[in-house]
């Protein structure tokens, strides 16, 4: 890459981000070279990954720009891409990385893998299109091998040069805006750390034995870097998780890896990147088995946000088919008391489950069945599990409704009605729905037949 330090200089001393502040940042650029089957994408950093957000044709002329509405601060990323497979033209490792906020303006230069911060009103830039032209030099040897054949013999005589010219990068981030320098530290650490593990993990013509490492690597080992949730503002924030945690386990003596993914966790300090990590290797399970629900049931407690507990459920959905005999789906609701209530509390009996609400007339009509089929089977082992639909601002008619009809089993309501997990999970779209499992937690029906049925009384007495 080409950095004309004396032009980002000057441009350094106009000021700091967005003068004329608006709503919109603006990027103004010139792509140079064969632009056939060629698009840019202008992409946000969510979640530790990029993802893409908008997209812009290249002009005849190679000109290209983004205009693009922006609530706060963060990371963006431009990548050029082929538009047929979606593929970057080059691996350029995600680093034509820009801090956008509405007002800022940036004017850049690009060919295939490389670019040029020509002009911008943001100071942050310029210090951060430094960073991402030094680093880019190091990748070339750590992230290389799709290009030439350099390993870890180019690259460790290297390392303490790289590590040193980085510690005097960090030294100098200054842009008075403390929450920028933070990041930008944390960049600098979390790219150093990726360039020396992506040299292990990646295809190499030769590779090193632990003897051969250099004395970075012990620092890597002791090290917290995963301690902060910040490392998920980066682009490559997961993707370097993934390795750390990979290099800290291969670290590990044999012994203390026969828990694995317990230990995978311990190798990460902070709860919520705990969720992140355990949510994207979810996908070494392709049956709702045993083995997943226990891996569910370890990562839990970190599911910190909405978006992680709802990748588990998504996931958890695309593999379940609830065939007979399956594992279930674990139904859950909270009782008039406000107690949270699971269908996996009644491991050991068999459950017979109504799904309903009190505006559902059919629901209704089936109550007194429902309660002659309970007092019968009372002191059995099964349980009667009534899980209402209603609206969670109904929750109060829905209380006074199931005192007032001295509803009896186990009465809870969903958290969110047709949108609750079990309903998502269950395909309920219409009510009332019954479903029967046995003592192990197992599906015998997920459409059983309803208690003013003769055949229900007969499935759950089979069970027994």
């Amino acid at each position: 890459m080409k950095f004309i330090t004396a032009l980002l200089f000057c441009a350094l001393m106009l000021g700091a981000c967005h003068a004329n502040k608006s709503e919109y940042a603006t990027i103004r650029g010139h792509y140079e070279g064969e632009r056939t089957g060629k698009e840019i994408h202008l992409c946000k950093v969510e979640h530790g990954q990029t993802s893409k957000i908008a997209t812009a044709t290249i002009q005849p002329d190679g000109k290209f720009g983004f205009s693009w509405p922006v609530d706060h601060p963060e990371l963006y990323v431009i990548n050029v891409v082929w538009t047929e497979q979606q593929q970057l033209v080059r691996e350029d490792h995600n680093l034509k990385r820009y801090y956008l906020d509405g007002g800022v303006e940036l004017d850049i230069h690009l060919t295939d893998g490389k670019y040029e911060l020509l002009k911008s009103n943001c100071d942050k830039n310029i210090l951060l299109s430094e960073w991402n032209t030094y680093i880019d030099s190091v990748f070339t040897y750590s992230h290389g091998f799709r290009y030439n054949q350099l390993n870890y013999t180019h690259f460790f005589p290297l390392l303490p040069t790289f590590v040193n010219e980085a510690t005097d990068f960090t030294n100098k981030i200054s842009v008075s805006d403390a929450n920028f320098e933070e990041l930008m530290k944390l960049m600098v650490e979390v790219d150093m750390n990726n360039a020396a593990l992506s040299m292990l993990y990646t295809p190499r013509t030769k590779h090193p034995e632990p003897s051969d490492f250099p004395e970075y690597y012990d620092y890597l080992l002791n090290q917290k870097e995963l301690s902060t949730e910040r490392i998920l503002e980066l682009p490559a924030g997961y993707s370097c998780m993934r390795r750390f945690v990979m290099f800290k386990m291969i670290s590990l003596p044999e012994e203390a890896k026969a828990n694995w993914y317990e230990t995978e966790l311990e190798q990460i300090e902070h709860p919520l990147l705990k969720g992140y990590f355990g949510v994207e290797n979810i996908e070494r399970f392709q049956s709702l088995d045993k083995s997943f629900l226990d891996y569910k049931k370890l990562i839990e407690p970190y599911l910190g946000n909405e978006y992680l507990k709802t990748k588990v459920e998504e996931y958890e959905l695309s593999i379940n088919s609830f065939t007979i005999g399956s594992d279930a789906f674990d139904i859950e609701g909270k009782d008039i008391n406000n107690k949270s209530v699971k269908l996996s509390d009644f491991k050991g009996k068999v459950v017979y489950v109504d799904a309903w609400a009190t505006w559902c007339a059919p629901c209704k009509g089936e109550i007194p069945a429902l309660k002659k089929l309970e007092q019968k089977y009372h002191n059995k082992d099964v349980v009667f599990l009534s899980i209402s639909l209603d609206s969670p601002k109904k929750i109060g008619e829905w209380k006074h409704f199931v005192k007032d009809e001295s509803l009896k089993g186990v009465q809870l309501i969903a958290d969110d009605a047709f949108n609750s997990p079990f309903a998502k999970a269950y395909r309920i779209n219409s009510i009332p729905r019954f479903m029967l499992f046995d003592k192990e937690g197992k599906v015998v029906s997920t459409d059983a037949p309803r208690p003013s049925n003769i055949k229900a009384e007969a499935m759950i007495k089979d069970l027994l």
